[in-house]
């Protein structure tokens, strides 16, 4: 199973007043309605301004597209303030 999730932050760093309940959503690389799935609400998060991060080994690095192999992607919502 590989997963992505939310990251928990402090609401006043948020641009908006409401952030979603925490998301943590699982799926079998081999299921395609999972992935499928996934991918939809990671497309929605990245519209809505949230930042994509993969969490492997090597380190942990922005991305742009969905990728179901990677063990666990981080969304991280966009911060207010400059």
């Amino acid at each position: 199973m590989v997963r992505m999730m939310t990251v928990k932050i402090m609401r006043q760093l948020t641009r908006e007043w409401t952030l979603p309940e925490e998301m943590d959503v699982s799926w079998n690389i081999d299921n395609t309605e999972e992935v499928a799935e996934a991918e939809r609400i990671f497309l929605k998060y990245l519209a809505d301004g949230w930042i994509a991060f993969s969490d492997n080994p090597q380190g942990r690095k922005r991305i742009f597209h969905f990728d179901p192999k990677l063990e666990l992607i981080v969304l991280m919502p966009p911060l207010g303030g400059g």
